[in-house]
């Protein structure tokens, strides 16, 4: 019989049976398991065998005391072998459930960097791109204030440039209404709009076939075109000058005008710069170093002149002839 058998349980008792108990559990087994009642069994003769030796063994005081002790240790040994299976499994179970706690860890923490890395590379290009855009609008807005001030500097240089006549501005006045003014006087009102070169006043000998005496004419000759042009076009004006009438010396807006119309900045600049530069300045300041001077139409032998006299219309038609004598002298 195999030493590992239980024969309790072989026989089908418990380890407190007595005597009586096992030899009834003896017979039910053997005739149960006796060969002659299974032949085709190959195992039955074997089987039989067993249940003789553990009846044997059990019905020994002795054998039975020895096996019971023996038994004792081996199901102690096998509790003890059960328990430490039951911890390893469970150390087990609680390593396994670390290990995944670990790798889900790990892979929160890959994600989050490859996360942050994208994130990084993402700002990265959009900085540049940011920055691209920016250099872009920069080289642009260097390029149109280039070409801006190229344009303006053409422009004045343009306005510096022209003609004599196109700076200067006749104006009429009833001396009734606004007064009488001389050039002195006349300077200081119109410098607002801009530095003025000469002003020539029509002299009183020129008055004395005109139709209406109380009428005076002068000349304003301006540093600037942009001067003139503020003066010709301006809509706000004080009780002084509202008298006043005007028109181009020419006749005509100046052809130099009328081609840098549309740089409407450039006259606007320029006229605001002078009128601020001007406030508040004396009569005094209205001609200086370099500036052209008139032929002087009071010192003019009038026998030379065809007549007896001039009216406005003479008298200006002469100073435009001498100032157009005096423009091509120049050049």
């Amino acid at each position: 019989m195999d030493s590992d058998i239980d024969v309790y349980a072989l026989l089908g008792v418990t380890a407190e049976a007595g005597d009586k108990e096992l030899t009834k559990a003896y017979r039910i087994k053997a005739l149960l398991h006796h060969p002659d009642k299974n032949r085709d069994d190959p195992n039955a003769a074997k089987f039989f065998h067993d249940i003789k030796s553990a009846y044997d063994l059990l019905n020994n005081p002795k054998q039975r005391a020895e096996y019971d002790e023996k038994r004792k240790a081996q199901l102690a040994k096998r509790q003890r072998q059960d328990a430490l299976s039951v911890q390893r499994k469970r150390m087990k179970t609680q390593l396994e459930e670390d290990e995944r706690i670990a790798r889900q860890a790990r892979e929160v923490e890959r994600k989050r960097e490859h996360d942050v890395n994208r994130e990084a590379a993402r700002f990265r290009e959009e900085s540049q791109r940011e920055e691209q855009r920016h250099d872009r609008k920069m080289r642009e807005h260097i390029r149109q204030m280039n070409e801006d001030a190229k344009r303006t500097d053409e422009t004045l240089a343009e306005l510096n440039e022209v003609d004599d006549l196109d700076r200067t501005i006749r104006i009429r006045w009833d001396t009734v209404d606004v007064g009488m003014h001389d050039c002195e006087s006349l300077a200081g009102l119109f410098s607002i709009f801009g530095d003025i070169e000469e002003v020539v006043v029509a002299p009183a000998s020129y008055h004395g076939k005109k139709k209406d005496p109380s009428m005076s004419s002068a000349l304003l000759v301006f540093k600037s075109i942009t001067s003139a042009h503020a003066l010709m076009n301006t809509q706000h004006q004080s009780s002084q000058l509202r008298g006043f009438l005007r028109f181009w010396a020419t006749g005509a807006e100046p052809q130099a005008v009328r081609n840098i119309a549309a740089n409407t900045s450039v006259f606007a600049a320029q006229s605001a710069t002078t009128r601020a530069d001007k406030h508040g300045s004396g009569p005094g300041s209205s001609a200086g170093a370099g500036s052209i001077r008139l032929p002087d139409v009071a010192s003019i032998d009038m026998r030379d002149v065809p007549g007896s006299s001039l009216a406005f219309a003479d008298f200006e038609s002469l100073t435009l002839m001498r100032m157009r004598q005096h423009g091509m002298s120049r050049s």
